[in-house]
């Protein structure tokens, strides 16, 4: 029997007690019996009320038994659907935390970062310099599709589809999503607070340099142009977690080392990868030619104050 078959069972006793009924026997209650003084039955007749709208709405009597902890366990995977029709990551999210029935709700948000961290969606900026998602090469192999509608009034809007291979994908690799949702290594969605500022004329000085540059020297020569602040300069963290942002590096892990790398977004702005050997082994640096110095200066007022 169902949770909301037992309730419903449950309710047709109130329902019998509430007209008078015995419902162990189906025999009138007698007169004076305590189960038949008014306030009693007015009792009986709420309860079945709220049970009532209990079982009309499925999802209330659902959240009664969630737990505490997000549990996976095998049974908890068997019963999250794959379809063969595209659905949103939010749709598949509302599976999973349906199958899940934990206190925590499981969302998008939960899915989104662990996708974007590992290289298979990359976040861009429109010409309305507004920010949109879209699958990398690795995304679409694993079957994330780009989906664009238009609304009447044409105004087009991207978004994200699973196909059944991506919703798999993402259902065998839940321990990972869900201990990444616990603590992720980045914030994708953070955007790095910078006081520092330049006139239009100091970063006008700026030059650019054919040899392809560090985003360390590329940090270093932007606070170079203020000598005269009194402010810490711009710092290469915040330059690199601006371009995460912008979704033109991400966070890569390789041999136990963490880098940041370009996107395929950010090879076609100029953003280089090098391999280099140091005393403790081979390591990535990400370099950034003549027109990747160019787009950071170009767009450094999103991140910085020009005056």
């Amino acid at each position: 029997m169902t949770d909301l078959e037992k309730i419903a069972y449950a309710k047709s006793f109130l329902d019998k007690l509430a007209s008078g009924i015995d419902p162990t026997t189906d025999d009138l209650i007698p007169e004076g019996d305590v189960a038949a003084k008014s306030r009693v039955v007015g009792c009986y007749a709420y309860v079945s009320e709220v049970l009532t709208k209990l079982i009309n709405a499925p999802n209330v009597v659902a959240d009664l038994y969630r737990v505490p902890e997000r549990k996976l366990t095998a049974q908890v995977l068997s019963s999250i659907e794959c379809t063969q029709f595209p659905v949103s990551i939010s749709a598949f999210a509302q599976r999973i935390d349906a199958a899940l029935r934990s206190s925590k709700k499981f969302t998008a948000h939960d899915i989104t970062p662990w996708l974007m961290h590992n290289g298979y969606i990359e976040k861009l900026i429109d010409y309305r310099d507004k920010s949109f998602k879209r699958p990398t090469q690795k995304g679409v192999e694993i079957g994330i599709i780009a989906h664009q509608s238009t609304s009447q009034s044409g105004r087009v809007t991207n978004s994200l589809r699973l196909n059944m291979f991506a919703q798999q994908f993402i259902r065998d690799h839940l321990h990972e999503i869900l201990a990444f949702s616990q603590n992720p290594s980045y914030p994708a969605n953070r955007i790095p607070q910078v006081t520092f500022v330049l006139s239009q004329a100091q970063l006008a000085n700026f030059e650019f340099s054919e040899t392809p540059l560090s985003i360390s020297q590329i940090a270093s020569m932007i606070s170079a142009l203020n000598l005269e602040s009194s402010q810490v300069g711009l710092k290469a963290s915040d330059l690199a977690d601006w371009l995460v942002h912008l979704g033109l590096l991400r966070t890569v892990e390789h041999g136990g080392k963490n880098y940041k790398l370009p996107t395929d977004a950010g090879k076609q702005v100029g953003i280089l990868v090098e391999a280099r050997h140091g005393l403790k082994g081979d390591y990535y640096i990400a370099l950034y030619n003549t027109d990747a110095q160019r787009f950071i200066i170009n767009n450094i007022h999103r991140l910085i104050k020009v005056d």
